[in-house]
């Protein structure tokens, strides 16, 4: 969840360049090999991004990326399955920079812990996304999430 700090509104273009292949599922590792820098320099990059716009997860950087328009977003397609209200209020939670107990102790589903867990891989698979900064991409994409 976003920090009580005050995070300033624009990336520089190398933690927007980093920060664009996490939204695509990406891992440091990959993004280091594709832009030929060090794992450790990708980690500091997102790592500082994050700071910088108050909040403490990939997921959610990405989320505030698009919302601030720092990234652009992805074109809208249709999803290829419907959700249902608690698949949808995991996203928003996770998008809003949630762990998976905060998620568990949060949603209004009454949803443990294990089976938040759960939904979030069987959303991964419905939707093909490699991990949560790319399930949160793929939310924008099908229309999940939107403009604040």
């Amino acid at each position: 969840m976003p920090r009580n700090i005050a995070p300033i509104d624009s990336l520089s273009p190398s933690e927007i360049r980093v920060t664009g292949h996490a939204a695509l599922g990406l891992t440091s590792g990959e993004i280091a090999l594709k832009l030929r820098l060090a794992k450790g320099t990708v980690d500091g990059q997102l790592r500082h991004a994050q700071h910088k716009m108050g909040v403490t997860n990939r997921a959610c950087l990405i989320h505030l990326c698009y919302t601030r328009m720092q990234l652009p977003r992805p074109a809208r397609t249709e999803s290829p399955e419907r959700l249902d209200d608690a698949e949808v209020e995991i996203i928003r939670l996770i998008a809003e920079g949630a762990t998976y107990p905060a998620i568990a102790q949060h949603n209004t589903h009454e949803l443990s812990q294990h089976g938040v867990k759960v939904r979030i891989k069987a959303l991964r698979e419905k939707w093909q996304a490699k991990n949560d900064p790319h399930l949160i991409t793929r939310a924008w994409e099908f229309g999940v999430l939107t403009e604040p």
